[in-house]
């Protein structure tokens, strides 16, 4: 595997990778509920603090429950997210690729918290009626062990360009890949539980023939690091494709 830094640096990443969940949402007011098992895994930030601008990668994948090998995909897209605004708290999350297709209004929501709890609301595509709903949504995020190492990549060096998306984080791993090609919009995915450093199971696939094979080669260079992670921005070989490190590194301590 080709291990070698570009000659110039990438901008420092803040704070730490996230894993997420969804503990229920509501529509229109409506009783909440939960129908998905919904996995958001996220990078580092390029700011310290929410401020304009600062961006996230991110991978967000919805399954019907109960989370099983014939589940379906309720919705997944990955990207990245852009605080709008600090006051109050803002976000876009932009879709460079989506289950449902591209060309949908811009995906955006206010955070705030309570309880322990992050609760997003906005206005949003119902995936089971395609028309615009105001919608909330409560988030849980879920405990990172320290020293866990974790790693988030894309196809090309430009993740508004990339087709490809991997994230591994804590005994997550998520792979993802659409072509934006008119003509071949094919939605590729892979969830997998890690179980220990040299085996893990498969939860979720869908059009997986190469995908798999990608995921499964990006967790081997995983874990050959051997105290030499990967760095953002580098570039390395996975199934004769070169990837883009985005973000990698330890939790903890960074």
């Amino acid at each position: 595997m080709d291990n070698s830094a570009l000659e110039q640096p990438e901008p420092l990443l803040y704070g730490a990778p996230s894993i997420t969940i969804r503990k229920n949402i509501s529509r229109n007011g409506g009783q909440p509920f939960e129908d998905s098992d919904v996995l958001v895994l996220s990078s580092r930030s390029t700011s310290n603090m929410h401020s304009e601008d600062s961006t996230q990668l991110y991978l967000d994948l919805r399954l019907s429950k109960p989370l099983l090998p014939d589940s379906t995909i309720t919705w997944g897209f990955a990207g990245i997210r852009v605080t709008l605004s600090s006051t109050p708290l803002r976000f876009r999350w932009n879709h460079y690729i989506d289950s449902q297709g591209r060309d949908g209004p811009p995906d955006e929501g206010t955070m705030t918290s309570c309880d322990g709890e992050e609760v997003e609301t906005g206005i949003g595509v119902n995936p089971e009626t395609g028309e615009q709903e105001q919608y909330e949504e409560r988030w849980i995020d879920q405990p990172v062990t320290p020293a866990t190492p974790f790693a988030f990549l894309t196809s090309s060096r430009e993740p508004s360009e990339s087709i490809g998306f991997i994230a591994i984080l804590g005994d997550h791993a998520l792979a993802m890949r659409q072509n934006h090609s008119p003509n071949d919009t094919e939605f590729q995915v892979v969830r997998m539980r890690i179980l220990t450093s040299s085996s893990s199971e498969v939860l979720f696939k869908q059009n997986a023939d190469t995908l798999l094979p990608l995921l499964e080669s990006a967790l081997c260079g995983f874990d050959d690091w051997k105290g030499s992670p990967w760095q953002r921005g580098q570039e390395i070989t996975l199934q004769e494709d070169r990837w883009t490190v985005w973000d990698a590194g330890m939790t903890g301590g960074e």
